[in-house]
């Protein structure tokens, strides 16, 4: 067998180009894990903020994991992947509470305590979790993500996939369902 020097210099090239390739996808891989671990605890906050089930807010943000490293190296705009991945956490959030079983799960609490006790303030934030977990997916979405995540109204109305006016409107028709009878005191900006 015979080579000439040219062709065996060009596979040569080949080779060398197919490794530098598959080492900057490997490289470009581990960046979006880094980027992706960087987000996990704030995806699992919301899930627990939407679920109020650890191991329910847990198996969400997996599964969101899973769509995002997917799909994620498609996104346009790289520093918009944290509103795209709590958007997605959010998705899969809604998914669980579509699920027949989490309508079924008995907590054994009365839904209304018809006498205030001596309780420790937990059991008055159950109150509270319990008064978010009935309002409507988007609704519980912009409270979580304003009031337990700290995000900024922008950052939530890019999460929720809404503008900035239509998310605040939301927040306060949201705020006013949870207090009803109450002025709102604190102005959202």
């Amino acid at each position: 067998m015979w080579f000439s020097r040219t062709v065996i210099g060009t596979d040569v090239q080949l080779v060398t180009d197919r490794e530098r390739s598959t080492n900057d996808e490997a490289q470009a891989d581990r960046d979006f894990a880094d980027q992706l671990r960087s987000l996990v605890d704030q995806g699992l906050r919301l899930a627990i903020g939407m679920l109020n089930d650890t191991q329910a807010a847990e198996d969400a943000v997996q599964e969101a994991l899973i769509v995002a490293w997917r799909k994620g190296r498609s996104i346009r705009q790289p520093e918009k992947l944290g509103s795209w991945f709590s958007g997605v956490v959010a998705n899969q959030c809604r998914n669980v509470r579509r699920g027949t079983w989490v309508s079924r799960v008995v907590l054994g609490l009365p839904d209304n305590l018809t006498t205030r006790s001596e309780e420790p303030a937990d059991v008055f934030g159950q109150d509270l979790r319990r008064a978010v977990a009935r309002l409507p997916h988007k609704d519980r979405l912009v409270v979580v993500l304003y009031f337990y995540l700290d995000m900024p109204i922008e950052k939530v109305a890019a999460s929720a996939g809404d503008s900035i006016p239509a998310t605040r409107a939301r927040l306060y028709r949201a705020i006013k369902r949870l207090r009803p009878g109450v002025d709102i005191e604190e102005e959202l900006k």
